[in-house]
């Protein structure tokens, strides 16, 4: 009976230290599933108020997007105050972390301090000879490399922003524009080439003091961008993702017309800026064949100047429409089109026997605008609106053409022939796009539509936002209250009852 009692005994110990193993095995198989889930099953939310590090569609749909391994070497240092740049430090490396998420295994990124790892540092610099500099950003893919310094990542206040004695300026912080178009022209292998027609006098790249904002937005974008004569070519050659005509303020030849006919029916990509200014009637009979009435006007209204006193201005304020795909994203986002622009009217018939999907672009923000007919820029007349005669709202001055394209959205087809056409091409000069960013936002996405490239989206660089507390002075003397008399008095009351409890 003892050695029955002891087997059974022995037996009970077995089965309760396989339980214990037992439970053991499973809590850590449940604490490592928790870890695995934790690090590869994860969401992450952005709860600031100004969303400064939250990525744009365009960035997380090609870091997503990725195919090749791409190394991000951040050459910062935080201890290093004095050097240009630094002051970006923070916002470079909350920017990054938010890049390699979203890039997943496809992006990692390395800080390398070159005041503390020196060694690291010193390989590096033989690796992509790139120098002793700090604060700077190189990318590495395949084989290839593009350095960035960091004062390039935000626009500055001051042409002294590295003065010893004075904190810079930041105005803008624009490092996800700039990292995000490093990368694409990194990774792909070919960059997509516009040109812009010449010889009407349009406006023109050379003019760098018109056009230099544009040409750094273009090219910002990693689109060349060249200017291109139309006399004497026989065909517009076809390695020209799109063709831009910027306000010729002189007609286009017969010849000329043919070949931008030419081009339209081959499945060419046109963005036409006219000139509000200039009569070019060829060119309108070329775009009434398309099914587009430029009309022989001018948008104006009536502003006050004064308790009693109105004036005309040519300026229109504009409401961004979201009935073309590519422009959702500015849906009702208000923009600046100075200088005179004309009304565009379709003819629905005429776009439906031609099988082209038209959308609305752009429509002045406040019905009080019209479209005058009267050519008073030359006659020094004061306009007046003349019902019957002149254009009564809603007036239209953008409109997105498309042919050959699926009605479905959702289903893109490349072999199709994209136009944009827009009655201004003031809002192109450098004072417009320094002055209205929903008009870099609005000229970058018609580009990228026009170049096949709608899944980039625009980025726009991000301002920083101080935030101030307007307090009354009532209010003020509640805080003051509270804070040198309400503070002290509630912890004198505490320690009273804590000390009157101890003496019970």
């Amino acid at each position: 009976m003892a050695r029955k009692g002891a087997s059974s005994l022995h037996a009970q110990r077995v089965r309760t230290a396989a339980n214990v193993v037992v439970q053991i095995a499973l809590a850590t198989l449940i604490v490592l599933m928790l870890n695995y889930l934790s690090f590869s099953r994860f969401g992450r939310w952005d709860l600031s108020r100004t969303s400064k590090y939250a990525l744009s569609g365009l960035t997380r749909k090609f870091l997503g997007s990725l195919k090749k391994e791409v190394k991000i070497y951040v050459f910062f240092s935080s201890t290093g105050t004095k050097s240009p740049g630094a002051e970006l430090y923070n916002d470079v490396e909350n920017l990054l972390k938010e890049y390699e998420y979203a890039g997943k295994r496809h992006l990692r990124v390395e800080t390398v301090d070159p005041y503390r790892n020196i060694t690291r540092a010193r390989e590096l610099q033989e690796k992509f000879r790139f120098g002793s500099n700090d604060n700077i950003i190189v990318l590495d893919c395949d084989g290839r490399q593009k350095t960035i310094r960091a004062v390039d990542l935000a626009d500055y206040g001051s042409s002294d922003m590295f003065d010893d004695n004075e904190a810079p300026e930041v105005k803008n912080f624009k490092g996800e524009q700039v990292l995000t178009s490093a990368l694409i022209e990194l990774i792909q292998d070919k960059t997509p080439k516009l040109g812009m027609i010449v010889g009407h006098r349009e406006l023109s790249l050379a003019d760098n003091a018109t056009l230099d904002r544009f040409r750094e937005l273009i090219e910002g974008a990693h689109l060349q961008i060249q200017e291109i004569s139309l006399s004497g070519l026989e065909k517009i050659p076809t390695d020209y993702a799109a063709v831009i005509l910027a306000g010729p303020e002189y007609d286009l030849s017969t010849q000329e017309i043919g070949l931008l006919r030419r081009y339209w029916n081959e499945d060419g990509r046109l963005l036409v800026l006219l000139n509000g200014r200039a009569k070019t009637p060829t060119l309108d009979t070329f775009l009434n064949e398309l099914g587009l009435h430029p009309d022989d006007d001018l948008i104006v209204t009536r502003v006050k100047t004064g308790i009693q006193e109105e004036s005309i201005t040519l300026d229109v304020y504009t409401q961004i429409l979201g009935n073309a795909s590519f422009l959702k994203s500015l849906n009702q986002v208000p923009g600046y089109f100075p200088a005179g622009s004309r009304s565009i009217s379709i003819d629905e018939q005429r776009l439906k026997q031609l099988g082209i999907r038209a959308s609305k672009m752009l429509t002045p923000a406040v019905p009080n605008y019209w479209g005058e007919k009267d050519d008073f820029l030359h006659s020094n007349a004061n306009p007046t609106f003349h019902q019957g005669a002149d254009l009564s709202p809603p007036l239209f001055l953008g409109w997105a053409l498309e042919k050959g394209s699926i009605e479905d959205q959702r289903v893109q087809v490349r072999s199709s022939s994209r136009l944009a056409l827009i009655g201004n091409v003031d809002f192109i000069r450098d004072e417009s796009l320094t002055r209205a960013a929903p008009d870099v936002d609005f000229l970058l996405l018609c580009v990228n539509w026009l170049s096949e490239r709608e899944q980039l989206l625009a980025i726009a660089p991000k301002a920083p936002h101080p935030y101030m507390l307007d307090l009354t002075p009532i209010q003020m003397e509640r805080i003051l209250f509270l804070t040198v008399i309400g503070i002290p008095l509630l912890v004198a009351i505490l320690g009273t009852a804590v000390w009157a409890v101890r003496r019970q």
